[in-house]
């Protein structure tokens, strides 16, 4: 906390008292904390790419050891680093690879069984091979619908609004997407544009998840604005919603500070003529169906009822659409389709689209936060006046990721694939020489990860083997994989595994953020929840239980030696060092399923397990 204050401080004292920020909800104190830091990671960066040119002018060329290079995404990640005189990580070995793609991919700890079948392979290509695999498989499938559920926050438990029926319709739409990898195009304008019965269509249930129930409609209007412009622009426009940019946010978003309201209600302007019609479903108003329509006339007028003005402060005239980005006007009536034209036209639809895939792989994007670009700093040919630096770390390589999803038809596999295939995506996140904090910006190394609460969930009964199913209502077959539930209230049915994945920060969807991090009480319950303890016992102490990997070890006739081998590749994805292996050795005394149960326990607890390095 004292760098990021220390960091706000430097970068105020930059500006006279007349810019100094005026308080505003969207960005929080903390927000604006980690926002000064990453300002001064781009500086940083900045500034050693400089000395770096200095110094290749007056001394020897640098030197170092560069991994090879796979695809284009290396020529411009290795290639910056070395203009910068960064040396690169090495690359991961091959079981530090395998257990990061299968989780990274599909969501799920490699099997015993496929980490040796991969080790055993002598190709030259392997990894590629691994990987060309993985994005082929039902894994992926199950894994990407769960990325994208995320992004677009499907739900059943949005006020009474959406509902089962919705919910299911939403899930299966997403599934669809990416299991035909549907061109993203397509699926943005459905959502945008989408009309009907949200019982019956899907896309409709996109547009009830901005609904601000209570409040005037123009808050609703706003609010959708926000998550298309966010979901699909990477641009947050919730703060110009209530007031203009001048003299919020010149310490944060130099495009924004450029924005008036007025340009923001132009932008609103495209959803004035949607049309909402709420019927309930049954007699108790306890689920609400909704009719999402297009009418033939209406305009965006800041006129609201005295008495419920809502959340933002008092809106002025009327306003017809205009793109907010561009000043483009709809060339027709439809404006909720033009918008989604508009969107999707937009070659930031796409730089944003391959800016959140990168930002999975590598922990940060190329722009990051990935959901708040500036985008009067993205632009390598017009940059930003000093103090201001550029947002984009690569803006070469992000405009050749663009080229390539626009070619291959916004084909979100491609980009996967592309990203996982590279030398930059697979070096290891030990890094041998003096570390400094600009290096992140070059991607010099890998970034670990702590498990998403549903991926430590598919983690923990993976390596015990003792996956229980999952009835979801609507779904013809019970779920084995917490990454397949359709949405943060299921399963219903298991209050046990709910209570886990609320612990490892799940969120709802809704009023709870996803939370990331680690905690004491994730520890501890880690340690000591019965639910998880269980899934470490043999037959013996789990009342007959000989399901899990423990008891068919410990029934078999496999000598100790290579039982902590199964137990260390299965849980953590790697052999035992030749320390651990002496330090695991089953006691004389100690019963063979006893023993088991402790080794596998604490190869659970470490913290290897939970991250993905």
């Amino acid at each position: 906390m004292l760098v990021s204050r220390l960091v706000i401080y430097t970068f105020a004292a930059i500006y006279p008292l007349s810019a100094q920020v005026v308080h505003c909800p969207t960005y929080t104190e903390e927000r604006r904390a980690a926002e000064m830091s990453a300002f001064e990671l781009q500086r940083s960066a900045l500034a050693r790419l400089a000395s770096a040119a200095a110094q290749n002018k007056l001394g020897p060329a640098f030197s170092a050891s560069m991994p090879a290079r796979n695809n284009f995404i290396d020529d411009h990640i290795f290639g910056k680093m070395e203009a910068a005189r960064v040396a690169p990580a090495a690359l991961a070995n091959d079981q530090t690879f395998v257990r990061r793609v299968y989780l990274d991919v599909t969501g799920r700890l490699p099997s015993p069984e496929a980490l040796r079948e991969f080790l055993a392979d002598d190709r030259s290509n392997r990894r590629a091979m691994l990987v060309d695999k993985l994005v082929n498989s039902p894994d992926y499938v199950d894994y990407w619908t769960y990325f994208y559920t995320n992004q677009f926050q499907v739900t059943s438990a949005y006020y009474n609004l959406i509902g089962i029926p919705g919910r299911n319709l939403f899930y299966n739409f997403i599934r669809d997407f990416v299991q035909r990898d549907r061109p993203y195009y397509e699926v943005a304008a459905e959502m945008i544009s989408g009309s009907g019965d949200s019982f019956e269509k899907a896309a409709p249930n996109f547009i009830l998840r901005s609904i601000q129930m209570g409040d005037p409609v123009q808050d609703t209007w706003d609010t959708l604005t926000n998550n298309i412009t966010q979901k699909f622009l990477g641009v947050q426009t919730l703060c110009v919603s209530c007031h203009d940019g001048a003299g919020h946010l010149e310490q944060i978003n130099l495009h924004l500070t450029r924005v008036r309201r007025d340009q923001f209600y132009g932008q609103a302007a495209f959803l004035a003529r949607t049309g909402m019609t709420q019927l309930p479903v049954d007699i108790f108003d306890q689920t609400r169906r909704t009719l999402v329509f297009d009418k033939g006339h209406g305009i965006y007028d800041g006129t609201v009822n005295q008495f419920n003005p809502g959340q933002r402060p008092p809106r002025i005239g009327t306003h017809e659409p205009a793109y907010m980005f561009s000043g483009e006007k709809p060339r027709s009536g439809e404006w909720r389709k033009e918008l989604a034209r508009m969107v999707i036209e937009d070659r930031q639809f796409a730089r944003t689209a391959v800016n959140y895939i990168w930002a999975h792989f590598f922990r940060q994007g190329i722009v990051d936060p990935p959901d708040n670009w500036d985008l009067a700093r993205i632009d390598p040919a017009r940059p930003p006046k000093a103090p201001w630096t550029m947002q984009v770390s690569h803006p070469e390589l992000l405009e050749a990721l663009t080229d390539e999803f626009i070619n291959s038809r916004h084909s979100v596999k491609r980009i996967v694939r592309l990203i996982a295939e590279s030398s930059a995506y697979q070096l290891s996140s030990t890094y041998s020489g003096a570390w400094q904090p600009e290096y992140a910006r070059f991607f010099a190394r890998h970034t670990p990860r702590r498990l998403k609460a549903e991926e430590a969930w598919d983690a923990i009964t993976g390596a015990t083997q003792s996956e229980v199913p999952m009835f979801v209502e609507g779904f013809s077959t019970p779920l084995a994989r917490a990454v397949q539930l359709p949405d943060a209230t299921e399963p219903r049915q298991d209050f046990r595994i709910r209570t886990f994945l609320a612990n490892f920060g799940r969120g709802d969807w809704w009023r709870t953020p996803r939370d990331p991090g680690s905690s004491v009480v994730q520890v501890l319950y880690f340690m000591n929840d019965a639910t998880i303890n269980a899934r470490t016992f043999g037959a013996r102490q789990g009342n007959g239980n000989a399901q899990t990997r423990v008891a068919r070890l410990a029934a078999s006739d496999l000598p100790d030696e290579l039982c902590i081998d199964e137990l260390f590749v299965a849980t953590v994805g790697r052999e035992p060092t030749t320390d651990e292996l002496a330090a695991a050795k089953r006691p004389v005394t100690q019963i063979r399923e006893d023993w088991l149960s402790d080794l596998q326990w604490a190869l659970l607890n470490k913290v290897e397990f939970l991250f993905v390095n």
